[in-house]
């Protein structure tokens, strides 16, 4: 699969769908949608649909379509959806439910907050709270994206296919998550959501949310955090190493 098609599917199924978390912990975010009851497509011709389904004040990510769509965005090329996610430049796509101009207007508000977690913050002094929410936001992304490049990205087959059908890593952080899981299926293909999934193949442990967020932000020395205890790894310590390889070439992708 080419590169185009590759990011689209990353901001598609790894980075839109950090919205609904930001939604359920960010209150700017909240009294944006706190009225709506609608649901936003977006896809691209050939590509998957998403969907993000707000009510009551919450949001919730579909990876395929799950209801009728109350304003669609399409775009004829992954390439001109990229640069939306991007603000590269905005090709305005086909949008269905145009007229709803609160909405379209809403969710423009709305994307300023996902670009404040992931972007905006870098390189601040954070409080512990917002490491927390800051920490959540890029380990999503950074999780979600490795099922999506094992499964898409040519040139990490190898790896891909080096890790055994049916077995689980779980990306635990102390004391109080967030945590994850990714998986490759028996069938072969990859999944990798929120939670801790019951005996995994490996575990992934991090002593402390500030050591994850090192992490993430690429300031961790991996070998002298392990050697500490800060970083421990139980179980198929193979199928951790791999997935270490595909998380480092996410910002290939997403930088």
């Amino acid at each position: 699969m080419d590169r185009e098609q590759i990011v689209a599917r990353l901001n598609l199924h790894a980075v839109l769908p950090v919205l609904a978390k930001i939604v359920r912990f960010d209150q700017e975010a909240q009294d944006i949608v706190k009225d709506w009851n609608a649901t936003i497509q977006f896809s691209y011709l050939g590509g998957p649909t998403v969907q993000l389904k707000f009510n009551d004040g919450a949001c919730r990510a579909y990876r395929q379509p799950a209801a009728r769509a109350d304003v669609s965005f399409w775009f004829p090329t992954a390439g001109l959806l990229n640069a939306m996610f991007s603000g590269e430049g905005f090709t305005l796509p086909l949008i269905n439910g145009f007229w709803n101009v609160k909405l379209l207007k809403g969710f423009m508000a709305l994307s300023k907050r996902l670009e404040h977690y992931l972007k905006e913050l870098d390189g601040q002094e954070l409080s512990p709270e917002l490491t927390e929410k800051v920490l959540e936001c890029k380990l999503s992304v950074a999780t979600w994206a490795s099922a999506v490049l094992a499964e898409f990205d040519d040139k990490l087959k190898p790896i891909s296919d080096h890790m055994i059908p049916g077995c689980v890593v779980n990306i635990v952080i102390k004391p109080n998550g967030p945590n994850f899981y990714f998986k490759k299926t028996t069938a072969g293909s990859f999944l990798a959501g929120d939670g801790l999934m019951k005996d995994p193949s490996a575990e992934l442990t991090f002593a402390t949310t500030d050591v994850a967020f090192d992490l993430v932000n690429g300031t961790l020395d991996a070998m002298a955090a392990t050697g500490k205890g800060e970083v421990n790894i139980r179980g198929l310590v193979m199928m951790v190493d791999d997935l270490s390889v595909i998380l480092n070439h996410v910002e290939d992708y997403l930088a």
